[in-house]
């Protein structure tokens, strides 16, 4: 327990938290100009009604993720409600690494 940073963790829950509510801006990168925000359903249109603000790099950047990594057939429309969840589960997970992608590179800046 000497290694557990309790204010690290509270930061990521307040950040999932934020993620969840945002709109307006990237949730990956804080882009706001709203002629460049897409609405993205968290794990694709067909699985989740969740839909969070990304701009179109970062869209794009998820959207390659899913064609790439996803097991085939995660767009169709006839699926058990458990494959749907396992599926918002995949967004939020590629979310959440994409996420900290970006807070390494502009660490590293």
């Amino acid at each position: 327990m000497d290694n557990v940073n309790f204010k690290e963790i509270k930061e990521i829950i307040d950040w999932c938290e934020w993620f969840l509510s945002s709109q307006g801006f990237c949730v990956i990168c804080g882009h706001d100009d709203p002629l460049d925000l897409e609405g993205d359903h968290v794990g694709a249109k067909a699985n989740s009604p969740i839909i969070i603000s990304l701009c179109r790099n970062c869209h794009g950047r998820k959207s390659k993720t899913q064609r790439r990594s996803w097991p085939q057939g995660w767009f169709d429309k006839e699926k058990s409600s458990h494959v749907k969840n396992a599926l918002v589960l995949r967004g939020l997970s590629d979310l959440l690494r994409l996420k900290s992608d970006h807070i390494l590179e502009v660490r590293h800046e």
